[in-house]
């Protein structure tokens, strides 16, 4: 079925609301209309952002770029100036870092040292999201400033230029495509069809391997529900800095099948799971099976405590990471990928079992995301990790390391001394369970 994974990667920027969106949308709808297959659309409000032309005019000539999503339109004049010099009324060069999602950072330092607009260099123009808040909460956080990605700038370094961003926005609503063939509980197989320029691995072949591990599963008459969300890349019309997985979150959020397997960024490299751990004894006999990580549609569910499998080989990705060199996959890789999730929808979740002292919790899987959650962590303002963890025992040995703690979506425990940062997160644990109760 590699007319699927084909027609996904003709559209360059599939994003949320688009009218390439909606095309796509219905093409779909018409692959998936077979007998014993029911469809409904899941609508979302979204933020259509599109980048119409991205360019840096010098003495030397014009270069072409990429606006970082979501920064509004902007002209702006000033000289180009390396990190680490005066760039304030100045436009920043600075290259991407080795974590590119630390790329906001770089930009809200710029912005409070007054640079007019930041552009990242080294490696391929990118586009990766850039907000203006240190953590990832629901929030409202726009870009702080104009933020763009170009090619090698070392020639321009000095030289006074124009920067010129052209972009268009709007709200509006996407679908996320919802198909199943019983309408008794089953387990869904998703992945996310919007994506950053080509999106070969990121991810069309995520869209190819789930719906031919659907089709599969519909002909040997197993129940099963297929999930192509939008709105994985972004984005909430307020533009939050937890901004990815907004689609999956809408949809999920309402109606929650008992397994969710998903597939993203899958089609080159090695394809691991991630699960929480008490699906692990499940799965090793499958492959290689490690912790929850964050950047995929099944983070509300690991957030939630749900019992969710990612399949993904993100980790050998990352140098094609939403640039222009995410343009091809291996097909052994897709069917593969799709293979493994066809046993996977197989599997039965066990009902987690943990420890909690003092909290009573009727619900196991809440009581495991008490226990077990996303912690967003910073040693200092320049990076930070968002890890799957204990968070009774971390906060509990090591929360005094770090100078601001946060739970993923959530609230921030502590800011510049961390020391009590376990008590804090015990006392919310408790108003929590409180004003649940009381409902």
């Amino acid at each position: 079925m590699s007319h699927v994974y084909s027609k996904c990667v003709s559209y360059s920027d599939l994003t949320a609301g688009s009218p390439e969106e909606r095309e796509f949308l219905q093409w779909l709808a018409s692959v998936l209309d077979t007998p014993y297959v029911w469809m409904h659309l899941s609508p979302v409000e979204v933020l259509y952002w599109r980048d119409v032309s991205t360019r840096l005019e010098s003495p030397s000539g014009v270069v072409g770029g990429l606006a970082m999503p979501y920064t509004k339109p902007a002209v702006v004049e000033g000289k180009l100036v390396e990190w680490g010099k005066d760039v304030e009324s100045n436009i920043a060069v600075v290259e991407f870092p080795r974590d590119l999602d630390d790329a906001k950072y770089l930009a809200i330092e710029a912005a409070e040292r007054g640079a007019a607009a930041v552009v990242f260099t080294g490696g391929p123009p990118r586009r990766i999201v850039v907000t203006g808040d240190l953590g990832y909460s629901m929030n409202s956080a726009p870009p702080p400033l104009p933020v763009a990605s170009f090619g090698d700038l070392s020639k321009h370094l000095g030289e006074r230029v124009k920067l010129e961003i052209e972009t268009t926005s709007r709200v509006t609503f996407s679908y996320s495509l919802v198909a199943f063939n019983t309408f008794d509980d089953s387990p869904m197989v998703s992945a996310h069809w919007d994506h950053w320029l080509k999106g070969a691995v990121d991810n069309c072949a995520g869209v190819e391997a789930a719906v031919t591990t659907f089709s599969e599963l519909v002909a040997d008459d197993v129940p099963i529900a297929l999930g192509l969300f939008t709105a994985e890349e972004g984005v909430a019309p307020h533009v939050p800095s937890f901004y990815w997985a907004w689609g999956s979150l809408n949809y999920l959020s309402r109606w929650r099948p008992n397994l969710l397997v998903n597939i993203d960024a899958v089609g080159l490299g090695t394809p691991r799971m991630y699960a929480p751990p008490y699906l692990h004894d499940q799965l090793r006999h499958m492959g290689p099976v490690e912790s929850p990580e964050p950047h995929f549609d099944s983070v509300h569910y690991e957030r939630w405590g749900l019992p969710s499998v990612t399949v993904s080989s993100l980790r050998d990705f990352w140098q094609r990471y939403h640039s222009p060199l995410d343009a091809e996959v291996s097909f052994e890789n897709v069917l593969y990928a799709a293979e493994l999730a066809k046993r996977l929808a197989k599997i039965k979740p066990p009902t987690p079992s943990v420890e909690l002292d003092n909290f009573h919790v009727d619900d196991p899987h809440v009581a495991w995301s008490i226990r077990y959650n996303y912690l967003v962590l910073f040693r200092d303002f320049s990076h930070s990790d968002v890890v799957y963890v204990d968070v009774f025992n971390f906060l509990k040995r090591r929360g005094g390391e770090y100078r601001r703690i946060d739970l993923l979506g959530g609230p921030t425990l502590c800011l510049y001394d961390c020391t009590a940062a376990f008590d804090v997160y015990r006392e919310l644990t408790l108003l929590t369970l409180a004003s649940h109760n009381s409902l």
